[in-house]
């Protein structure tokens, strides 16, 4: 079991350079951690408007700037983006001309956005993604590396790195989670549902396995995210599995594993 610093609460001065930072972006929040060397640091959340309908670069930047983000150089600055906005490609039919028009069959298509692809090598698969752009923009000065992926992208990542492990795999955010089935090793389904209460899981899980012809109750669940700690939804879902098991045994990581870099 891997053991992480405890993550600070209090202020700190920083030395000029900070290894790296780790950016979510979900829908209407935003969370840093950074890190130098080996430790964590603390952990910073603030919320803003929805990432598509107003993407408020100013606000963002402000914030930051409260939080003294940029009184430093990063090596590495990671941002993962969690939205729905996103399409799955098989690696063999890819390709950076035509993959806005896939993208495009299951995702309207947006003005004044970028387009991302991130290679999924673990299930030969591109995921390829809208973003807004103006999300790069903010950091480019302060990191000569900048990475930007899709929540999927660690998903998925994540969960191959346990080869031995079939199952469903969900992790839960604000108001949305993730979810993919794998079996034999190999990738079912992943996608992103809405959710308000657990009984809005529960229904969307019901149906996932309707439409994949495979059974709740023979299936076992490997969780990550706040999951954990939300002993409601925790304890229903579980009544559902023929077993509920952390994704990974360490909570630190469990609950922060999109905004640590997996690589």
């Amino acid at each position: 079991m891997k053991n992480y610093p405890a993550l600070k609460t209090k202020k700190r001065s920083y030395s000029s350079l900070v290894t790296s930072a780790s950016f979510l972006f979900e829908n209407k929040k935003v969370s840093c951690i950074k890190k130098q060397e080996k430790e964590y640091l603390e952990k910073e959340v603030f919320h803003t408007e929805s990432m598509f309908a107003v993407f408020d670069k100013e606000k963002i930047l402000q914030k930051l700037k409260e939080n003294k983000f940029f009184e430093q150089k990063y090596t590495f600055i990671d941002v993962s983006v969690l939205n729905d906005k996103f399409t799955l490609i098989p690696t063999e039919y890819f390709d950076e001309d035509t993959a806005e028009v896939f993208l495009n069959y299951n995702v309207p298509f947006f003005k004044n956005v970028g387009i991302r692809f991130n290679l999924v090598p673990q299930f030969d698969l591109v995921l390829v993604f809208y973003y807004p752009e103006e999300l790069e923009n903010i950091f480019t000065e302060f990191s000569d590396k900048i990475r930007i992926t899709h929540t999927g992208f660690k998903f998925l990542s994540k969960i191959k790195s346990n080869p031995e492990k079939n199952g469903f795999f969900i992790t839960t955010y604000d108001d949305c989670f993730e979810a993919a089935l794998i079996e034999n090793e190999k990738l079912l389904l992943y996608n992103i549902y809405p959710y308000k209460i657990a009984e809005d899981i529960v229904y969307f899980l019901r149906l996932i396995f309707k439409n994949t012809n495979r059974e709740l109750s023979q299936t076992s669940m490997y969780y990550y995210g706040r999951l954990g700690r939300d002993g409601e939804i925790l304890t229903m879902l579980s009544q559902h599995f023929k077993s509920a098991n952390p994704g990974v045994e360490d909570s630190f990581e469990r609950e922060n594993y999109t905004i640590l870099d997996v690589l």
